[in-house]
């Protein structure tokens, strides 16, 4: 029979080690900082863009398919776009209307 001394301790190693964690992934700079399907740059063009990031996620996967990773907010040929990979697809958005204006091979 396992000891309540042995049980409480695992429980306690366990929720030491998700917290340290969640603490590990809250630090900007770590590999885990910028989730997928998250705005990682340009959030100061934010108020610019006309459409919503959700919008811009769902335009680009009709585009691409595959996992959504990071997203950016940046001018591109002149235009605010957002960046959305998508797969291993590159895809710029209108950050205004929501077209699709681009979806190259990712970099």
């Amino acid at each position: 029979m396992i000891s309540r001394n042995r049980v409480l301790g695992a429980a306690a190693a366990t929720v030491l080690a998700v917290a340290a964690l969640a603490g590990y992934q809250s630090f900007p700079g770590s590999a885990a900082a910028g989730q997928p399907g998250t705005l990682d740059d340009g959030k100061d063009l934010l108020p610019k863009a006309t459409i919503s990031l959700d919008a811009a996620v769902s335009a680009a996967q009709t585009a691409a398919t595959g996992p959504v990773d990071e997203v950016d907010l940046e001018y591109w040929n002149g235009t605010l776009v957002f960046n959305v990979d998508v797969g291993s697809k590159d895809v710029k958005v209108d950050a205004a209307s929501g077209t699709v204006l681009d979806a190259a091979a990712d970099d």
